[in-house]
């Protein structure tokens, strides 16, 4: 089985087994890239003028996971727990303060830093009729690199 560890705010690196999340996929990112260059063009002039220097850009890093569940509701509930693990809300406020996660990807050596976004929709449900096995529900999650220079695309797993 694959295996992806998650660090959330200043918590400890865990299993995202530990949250109900088994690794399934991930973007195939191997480095971050760039902003485009600064460029003018010029109509009595053929081509562009550029500035051939730029820096590393921001990008949404997308993983799959899937979730084994006793039923949909219980699957349900355990995505609500993790969106909440996410974030501090203040009582009797709307506003969310999200926490910066880690997210290694020890399958392709990644380190992903950035803000998450909250599990939103599944991208799909298997419902067993027969109640041998549990209900899957396939879910994408979404991490906002804002610094990529914090990302390692090279890291070491952990044994």
């Amino acid at each position: 089985m694959l295996t992806a560890r998650l660090k959330i705010g200043t918590g400890e690196v865990q299993d995202t087994r530990t949250y109900g999340l088994v690794y399934l996929s991930s973007d195939n990112v191997v480095g971050a890239p760039i902003k485009g260059f600064e460029e003018t063009s010029y109509p009595e002039q053929q081509g562009v003028n550029i500035s051939p220097k730029t820096v590393d850009a921001a990008f949404d890093y997308k993983v799959t996971f899937f979730m084994q569940a006793s039923s949909i509701a219980n699957a349900n509930e355990r995505i609500r727990l993790f969106n909440n693990a996410l974030f501090e809300q203040p009582l009797n406020s709307d506003v969310k303060t999200f926490k910066k996660v880690e997210f290694y990807n020890d399958y392709k050596r990644h380190k992903i830093v950035g803000y998450p976004q909250p599990i939103s929709e599944a991208k799909d449900f298997w419902r067993d009729k027969r109640s041998q096995l549990n209900d899957i529900v396939i879910v994408e999650w979404t991490i906002r690199v804002v610094k990529p220079s914090d990302c390692d695309f090279s890291t070491v797993p952990e044994q």
